[in-house]
This record gives structure tokens, C-alpha cells and sequence, in this order.
């Protein structure tokens, strides 16, 4: 069984043509199901913690990068399959996954073509994509394995990923353009805040370089003080915490124009 959960911009007026749209598709390839809107008198875990009691298999985010993202932790502890429809702006992942837009999506969800992908787990949260620390970072330390690794003070952000993709304004770099969420490894990415004056060497965009990346299946991170942790660019939580690996523990719903990286 199929459950649609909606994304709360999606109530503005100006999706409503989109969404008769998508509906009507989805009764035309007779993958009907449940749809309901997110909504702040009850949590996401609520809303799919219920459907699943109920039969629910398989969740479809209707909406963007984000709705997507807010799902992957209750999806993966309940063990249910996860598409995404794409509406609007930020869809960078459904690029990612082979998704078109908006109706077009439909067809890709009746084929079911489904991909196995890794987690992050930090604590008991499951998270698809990255984990941020961008303050008081001389106040931080990470360890892996037998090693200690210390940001040095010219640090702007410490940072894990289990699957990069790019964001916003964010470019994909090139010691980053290999990772992948398939290969039972993090990537932990040390950035720095860009000193160099040379006329040749100036980052136009303003943005830290990607200083240091290594590889690992955990990590423990630790700080003299409680330093804020933002997963997925959505969720905060504290330190100390340990973000490990979790592999193939997410089931996805893809397309056949996928990216190359994701098998």
C-alpha cells in the first residue's frame, strides 16, 4: 500500500493544478493509496508510525529536497520503501535519483525500481545526507579508530557525509564527486576559510575550501561544551556524539536517469 504525504508549502493555491494533476496520474497507473498533508498537530513519526500499524510499505514524499529528508529517519526504523514526487524548487536530489518533476514523477514511481542505500547514524537518528558543526570548532575534537584528529584554528566547518548532492549554492567539489551512499563508508570533510590573497588563487564565490576528507565507517565526535550538530540541514542535536554507518538500510525508489554513482 502506498501513503502521500504532502509538504506543507504545497497548501499554497498555486500548487492546486499541480497536485489535481498528479492525482489524476497516479489513478490512471492505479498506484492509488493514501494521501494526507504534513501538519504541525502531529509529527512526521506520528503520522507514519499510524499507516504503518495499518500495512503501510512504501511512503511517497510529494514536495522537495527537505520533505525527503524529514522522512528518512522514520522510514528506515520502520522499514518502508521511500519515493519522492518533486514539486517546486529544491529538488536536487530527485536529480539525483532520476526523478522528473511534478506528474512526470508518477511513471517512476509505478516502474518501482528500487535502490539500497547507506545511513548515517548519529545517536538513535538516521540521516541521508550530511551532518554539519560550523561553530566554536576549536573547541572540538574527532576520533577515529586509534587517531584523534583536532580542527585547526583557521576551521570554518566539520562535516560528515553519507551522500553529497548538491544544494543550493553549495558546488559539488572534486574530492567529493566520487562519494557515494553505496560503499559502507562516511566521509568526514574538514573545510577551511579561504587566507590566500594571490590573484590566481581567490575563490570568487567566497566560500570555504574543502581542506581534509577521510574516510571511515565511524566517528566520535567530542567538544569541551555542547556544540550544536545539524543533520540533514533540518534537525539540531548536541554534542558528544557517535555517527557510524549504517549500510543498504534505506529502501528508494528511483529512476533510470539516475546518477552513474548510485547503483
Amino acid at each position: 500500500m502506498y501513503y502521500y504525504l504532502y509538504d506543507t508549502f504545497l497548501a499554497d493555491k498555486k500548487y492546486e493544478k499541480t497536485i489535481d494533476r498528479i492525482k489524476t496520474r497516479l489513478l490512471d497507473l492505479e498506484i492509488q493509496g493514501k494521501h494526507e498533508r504534513l501538519t504541525l498537530l502531529k509529527s512526521i513519526d506520528e503520522l507514519i508510525n499510524d499507516e504503518v500499524k495499518k500495512g503501510i510499505s512504501t511512503v511517497i514524499a510529494v514536495g522537495n529536497d527537505k520533505t525527503f529528508l524529514k522522512l528518512v529517519d522514520v522510514a528506515a526504523k520502520n522499514g518502508v520503501t521511500l519515493g519522492l514526487i518533486p514539486i517546486g524548487e529544491q529538488n536536487s536530489l530527485a536529480k539525483c535519483f532520476g526523478v522528473p518533476m511534478e506528474d512526470a514523477a508518477c511513471e517512476v514511481i509505478a516502474a518501482r525500481k528500487i535502490v539500497k542505500f547507506d545511513l548515517g547514524k548519529i545517536n538513535n537518528l538516521y540521516f541521508f545526507s550530511n551532518l554539519k558543526i560550523n561553530k566554536n570548532l576549536e573547541r572540538l575534537t574527532i576520533e577515529k579508530d586509534n587517531y584523534k584528529i583536532v580542527p585547526r584554528p583557521e576551521c570554518a566547518e566539520a562535516a560528515v557525509y553519507n551522500f553529497y548532492f548538491e544544494a543550493g549554492e553549495e558546488r559539488i567539489e572534486r574530492t567529493l564527486k566520487k562519494s557515494t551512499a553505496q560503499d559502507q563508508k562516511l566521509e568526514l570533510v574538514i573545510k577551511t576559510k579561504d587566507r590566500k590573497r594571490h590573484w590566481y588563487s581567490i575563490r570568487r564565490d567566497g566560500r570555504p575550501r574543502v581542506d581534509s576528507v577521510i574516510q571511515g565507517a565511524s566517528f566520535a565526535i567530542k567538544s569541551f561544551e555542547y556544540l550544536p550538530v545539524l543533520l540533514d540541514d533540518f534537525k539540531i542535536i548536541k554534542t558528544p556524539v557517535v555517527v557510524k554507518v549504517e549500510p543498504l538500510k534505506l529502501n528508494v525508489i528511483v529512476g533510470k536517469n539516475r546518477l552513474k554513482t548510485i547503483r
